[in-house]
């Protein structure tokens, strides 16, 4: 999965020669965005100045902690990726960015920092917010820079006006621990490309898995997981980042282009299974309180249109709703997929209906019945302090 201690192999390679290496692995971003990491190192390169390279493990998104697993557990390797990279870009200047809450991540981090050597990089640890934005990668660099984790209307992009106006990689801390093997032998990385999945929700066994992409989902949930005990309802394959999966799409493989093509997504892989006698209308509200409660309040699409939506979620749940509220359900969320500063908008307008969308027998049941049909009780994973939060927080501790 990850290497340490090969920091020599790569020695030989020149800047342009990294980059090379990099793009025919294939290595995409896991922060999300699932972006070709040299394509991104490539945009920063070419910008000359004085580039920056930032790791960004402000972990935020509900279920996953994959992250904090990787710098906990595989500091070296996140650090490695530092150095290459900043080789690579031409940078002596490294800042890995972590939420005020990740002591324990930022304190495995300063130690290896203080056992590897960086070629000649000075790198700063550095926490921040705690809040959920402050994860997107120009609002990390705004709280670098001393400010509100608001993000930056793009363009321009950080790769070429960053942090304080200099070229800045910005990269996830996953993306970077991957990137010394990657780069030691590109074709071999692209034939068996893993990730790490965060399993959580209504399975057995929760926690942090390496998976190769392409694995079905049912195969994570019944190798890793252990099983749903009460049978699967539904499944996020990214979290609250992409609408969820019906029992019947579970053949679908691991892999970022294949689940959009079945209309969902990967994200950062925080895989939250829902058990089949939950409501997914109480799911719904759950999904759209947390794009309500974590809308930074910058942009009025994105703060006024979350607050709609969980609205009506919540008003729907409640029985309080008539189908004529889920048209201008609708019609708000169709407003939010095209505006706004950031993702935050456009996910919870594609989320929230894709969850009614790909459920729309249990809500026209609810509404006609005015009660969930399938008699389950109140279910709110995305809480703060949801049981299902805390399941999958606690297998760090037990690393």
């Amino acid at each position: 999965m990850f290497i340490t201690d090969r920091m020599s192999a790569m020695e030989g390679f020149d800047a342009a020669e990294l980059v090379r290496r990099l793009q025919a692995s294939g290595l995409r971003g896991r922060g999300g965005g699932w972006f070709p990491a040299g394509r991104k190192w490539n945009a920063v390169r070419v910008e000359g100045g004085e580039p920056l390279v930032v790791g960004n493990g402000a972990e935020g998104e509900p279920g996953s902690v994959k992250d904090r697993w990787v710098m906990l557990n595989r500091p070296r390797d996140v650090l490695e990726g530092v150095r290459l990279a900043a080789r690579a870009l031409g940078a002596t200047e490294a800042v890995i960015y972590l939420k005020g809450s990740f002591a324990a991540p930022a304190a495995a981090l300063e130690r290896a920092a203080a056992e590897v050597a960086l070629g000649g990089v000075v790198l700063t640890v550095q926490r921040g917010d705690d809040s959920y934005i402050a994860g997107e990668e120009t609002a990390v660099l705004e709280v670098l820079e001393g400010r509100r984790a608001w993000p930056r209307a793009k363009p321009p992009l950080p790769a070429a006006v960053g942090f304080r106006g200099r070229p800045t990689l910005v990269q996830n801390v996953e993306t970077l621990a991957r990137v010394p093997t990657a780069i030691a032998d590109p074709e071999a990385f692209r034939a068996s490309e893993g990730t790490l999945v965060s399993l959580w929700g209504r399975i057995r066994r929760p926690g942090v898995y390496e998976v190769p992409l392409g694995t079905p989902l049912h195969r994570i949930l019944d190798e890793h997981g252990e099983g749903a005990p009460d049978g699967v309802g539904m499944v996020f394959p990214a979290g609250p980042s992409a609408p969820p999966l019906a029992p019947d799409q579970l053949d679908t493989p691991l892999h970022p282009d294949l689940l959009r093509a079945a209309g969902s997504g990967l994200g950062t892989a925080a895989i939250l299974v829902i058990g089949s006698r939950t409501c997914p209308l109480a799911v719904g509200a759950s999904l759209a309180s947390f794009f309500e409660r974590e809308s930074c309040g910058q942009c009025p699409p994105c703060t006024v249109g979350s607050a709609r939506l969980a609205q009506a979620l919540r008003a729907v749940e409640n029985a309080r709703a008539r189908p004529a509220d889920l048209d201008a359900l609708a019609e708000t969320a169709g407003f939010m997929s095209s505006h706004g500063y950031c993702a935050h908008c456009r996910t919870a307008a594609a989320s929230v209906t894709g969850l009614l969308d790909r459920f729309r027998t249990d809500v026209a049941a609810h509404l006609e019945a005015r009660k969930c049909p399938r008699g389950g009780g109140p279910a709110d994973p995305f809480a703060v302090d949801s049981p299902e939060r805390r399941a999958i927080e606690a297998t760090l501790d037990g690393r």
